[in-house]
């Protein structure tokens, strides 16, 4: 125990007499250094220093750089160096029947000594006056190749030559390839409003197979399908026949889409007074530029907001029909427009009659507090006709004035409590009749 005692008081004799010394390190020992710290720092994940993170990203853009070089059309192009001669014979060939010129047959010569073949190699194709290669006429349908020369290293040869006028993803063949527009399919319409039904005929007599593209992102495989563009816009129509021989035909064609206006309006005031109240058309429609109002009384308007007045009361259907720029149309009509009219009578369902005794049946704002007197609730009436029945059909009261009504009394006694009838009949003062019939409570006091 000793012995660590004194060691341990050595130790911090030394700690004490070497904190504030500064040691420098030799040349050597500072080189070691570095190199350890420049190691760690190049595998430490650091975005703003080159590191292996870096040096992977390069390898790897440097491998796919390498396959995209080696494969793909740049390799099919390889196989005929632009500096390899190339030879080209033409040959016109006369129509059998008229003597024309009708084909020009190509012989096309290479030298493929590059791939451990003997001589040049030939290809015969030709070329008619439309613009597409096929066969040699009187030999087979297929393009004649020798030596093991693909369709597509002949494409690279004629591209070269300038022979084939639309090199395209789409027209890689030589034999049957040609676009044509408009000339496979009619639509039945080219243009209309949404949504528009286009009735597509096709035209082409000999096809295995064909695929139409709508221009909306749909599809089919129909000979002759329909398509319904519910959204507005220019759509091209793309159509592909296929045949056995591997050839294919394209056509396309735009349809047009106008959008469809909306009609939308309402009228003020809500409940008018007919024929008193002189009625406003408020159009809250879109998209058109002509606008036909139907009043339903058999007059009309082309304002865009007309002011109409009604000669009597009745039950009115008010259409409006738009029209776009492009005759594209929409409608909207509002049935028994003025049902809610400002004339109306309704009852309560039930009151107490007064307990000291008949009124007369004159009511007021104050009676009407405590619900003393059976009257309407009424606007625009001319005259009625009320009348009170008990459950058995007798009759209890009458009254021909809208200015009074049932006290609750009969004979001078008070009605017993219960269930009454009441109904209605009479007068607005535009005319209209009305009859109307209900259930009242007669409560007593204190119930």
């Amino acid at each position: 125990m000793k012995g660590k005692k004194e060691d341990k008081i050595i130790r911090e004799l030394f700690r004490q007499k070497l904190e504030n010394a500064e040691v420098i390190p030799g040349a050597p020992v500072r080189t070691d250094l570095m190199r350890r710290l420049g190691r760690r720092e190049f595998l430490r994940f650091n975005p703003g220093r080159f590191n292996i993170y870096y040096m992977g990203g390069l390898l790897a853009a440097g491998i796919a750089a390498a396959l995209l070089l080696t494969a793909g059309p740049d390799k099919i192009k390889s196989e005929f160096p632009p500096d390899q001669p190339v030879s080209l014979s033409k040959t016109v060939m006369p129509d059998s029947l008229s003597g024309s010129e009708s084909q020009i047959a190509y012989q096309i010569s290479e030298n493929r000594s590059d791939k451990g073949l003997s001589g040049p190699v030939k290809t015969k194709l030709s070329k008619s006056r439309d613009g597409n290669f096929g066969a040699v006429p009187g030999q087979n349908t297929a393009v004649q190749y020798s030596n093991g020369v693909t369709r597509s290293e002949v494409n690279t040869l004629l591209s070269r030559k300038g022979l084939l006028s639309e090199p395209s993803p789409g027209r890689n063949y030589l034999q049957g390839n040609s676009r044509s527009k408009g000339a496979l399919f009619e639509s039945s319409v080219t243009s209309g409003c949404t949504p528009l039904k286009v009735h597509f005929q096709f035209n082409a007599s000999i096809f295995d197979s064909c695929y139409w593209t709508f221009g909306d992102g749909g599809y089919s495989f129909e000979k002759e399908p329909e398509w319904i563009y519910d959204i507005e816009g220019e759509y091209n129509v793309g159509l592909n026949v296929f045949t056995k021989e591997d050839s294919r035909e394209i056509s396309s064609s735009v349809i047009t889409v106008y959008p469809k206006p909306l009609a939308r309006f309402e009228f003020s005031p809500e409940n008018p007074v007919i024929p008193d109240d002189e009625i406003r058309f408020i159009n809250y429609s879109t998209g058109a530029v002509k606008f036909r109002w139907e009043f339903g009384d058999g007059n009309t308007s082309d304002l865009f907001e007309p002011r109409y007045r009604y000669k009597k009361f009745g039950n009115y259907n008010i259409r409006l029909v738009v029209s776009s720029e492009f005759g594209c149309s929409d409608s909207l009509v509002v049935h028994n427009a003025y049902a809610g009219s400002g004339y109306f009578i309704d009852f309560p369902n039930a009151f107490i009659p007064n307990s000291g005794g008949p009124t007369g049946g004159y009511y007021s704002p104050k009676s009407d507090e405590s619900a003393q007197i059976f009257h309407p609730e009424m606007s625009g009436v001319s005259d009625f006709q009320l009348r009170i029945f008990s459950k058995r059909g007798i009759l209890i009261f009458e009254s021909r004035d809208v200015n009074i009504g049932w006290d609750g009394y009969y004979n001078g006694q008070a009605s017993e409590p219960g269930v009454y009838i009441w109904k209605v009949r009479g007068n607005f003062l535009n005319g209209v009749p009305f009859i109307k019939m209900g259930d009242l409570t007669l409560l007593k006091n204190g119930q």
